[in-house]
């Protein structure tokens, strides 16, 4: 029976006492998955480890293993497709000593399962028959190639593909089912939870809050907050704006037709602005150490000159490189360090070589 008082922990790698499997002429994911299963089973029945204790990281098991983060990542998805462990973004993979499978949101890689499936249904595949390469199905789906290679890890634990001895992946049973809904990923299932948020609480030109923030209103990761954000920029429902502007509500959801606002359409896409904003950063703290500094002088620090010149810390400290690769400030660490004049910066250039304006509105405003 569990001890009811009993506290979840994250295992340490010292107490999986099962030894590291031979990886040698294998297939190194299906067999540090099988291993992943033995110890599991064994350790439960030792109570060595219990349910929803937390495996250790992903790199640490790499480093024991001898193997790459990708191939403990894989070998992790295979195990959790037989339910004996359950991940959750942000918080770990946690042991399932019941053995059940726990339902996900859709992946990738189940989207990449059905792509690969249906491949194999519209082309006839025939038992025995070798699959293209993982690089071949990646060009035909039009899918990343680690999402793809691990689709495959996928099929073959549905034990419908398996590897021959030349490495090559064959098809063992075309016996297989074939959805015919949609797949929708964590990243489009947060867009929508975005675009909803976005009905209930904005208006057109309303910010939205940081990525940062959102990441922690939906409970998910900051790469997927970005992901589902660039999905709405591409759509329209979103443009982002330089520094410290943010990301603006440019069209509701429910809007189908799209025309950027005034405001937002006379500017240049970022990347090719960026730059601009840098140049002129780095003008103005030369022509601030000319006018205030010497040879020699302490300049402040990056958060007080970020203050001062109205500009986020980071593109102060960038500006602070090339003017080092100049040889006009020089940084040093420690408590006693920060950045100084070498020397006084040359007579300033009169106007800068890239401008901020979209060339689109400056030739609809010239007629």
């Amino acid at each position: 029976m569990e001890n009811e008082n009993y506290i979840t922990k994250t295992i340490s790698i010292k107490d999986i006492d099962t030894p590291c499997p031979d990886l040698k002429n294998t297939d190194k994911t299906s067999t540090i998955a099988e291993w992943f299963i033995n110890w599991i089973e064994s350790a439960l029945s030792r109570n060595k480890i219990h349910d929803k204790d937390i495996l250790p990281s992903k790199s640490d098991l790499a480093y024991m293993l001898g193997v790459s983060i990708g191939t403990v990542q894989n070998a992790i998805r295979t195990v959790e497709d037989r339910g004996y462990l359950t991940s959750k973004q942000k918080k770990g993979t946690f042991i399932n000593a019941g053995g059940k499978c726990t339902r996900k949101l859709t992946s990738k890689r189940d989207a990449a399962i059905n792509y690969i499936k249906r491949y194999l249904k519209d082309n006839n595949f025939k038992t025995g028959e070798v699959l293209p390469s993982s690089r071949k199905l990646a060009q035909i789906t039009d899918i990343p190639l680690n999402t793809i290679r691990s689709a495959l890890q996928g099929l073959a634990t549905e034990k419908i593909i398996e590897k021959n001895g030349k490495h090559e992946f064959i098809l063992i049973d075309n016996n297989f089912s074939l959805t015919d809904a949609e797949f929708e990923t964590l990243v489009e299932k947060v867009k929508k939870d975005i675009e909803n948020y976005i009905t209930s609480n904005c208006k057109i030109s309303d910010k939205l809050p940081p990525n940062k923030e959102l990441a922690k209103m939906f409970d998910t990761g900051i790469k997927t907050i970005n992901d589902a954000v660039t999905l709405l920029v591409n759509s329209g429902v979103l443009v982002t704006l330089r520094g410290r502007y943010g990301t603006i509500v440019s069209k509701m959801p429910s809007e189908n037709n799209f025309e950027p606002p005034r405001e937002t359409s006379i500017f240049a896409p970022a990347a090719q602005t960026a730059y601009y904003y840098y140049e002129k950063t780095v003008q103005r703290i030369k022509r601030m150490i000319t006018e205030n500094y010497y040879p020699g002088s302490k300049l402040p620090s990056i958060i007080e000159l970020s203050k001062m010149l109205d500009l986020s810390p980071n593109t102060v400290r960038r500006a602070i490189k090339e003017l080092a690769k100049e040889g006009i400030l020089a940084s040093t660490p420690g408590r006693w360090g920060g950045t100084f004049v070498i020397k006084t910066p040359a007579e300033q250039e009169s106007s800068y070589q890239w401008i901020a304006v979209s060339s689109d509105f400056i030739s609809d405003s010239s007629k």
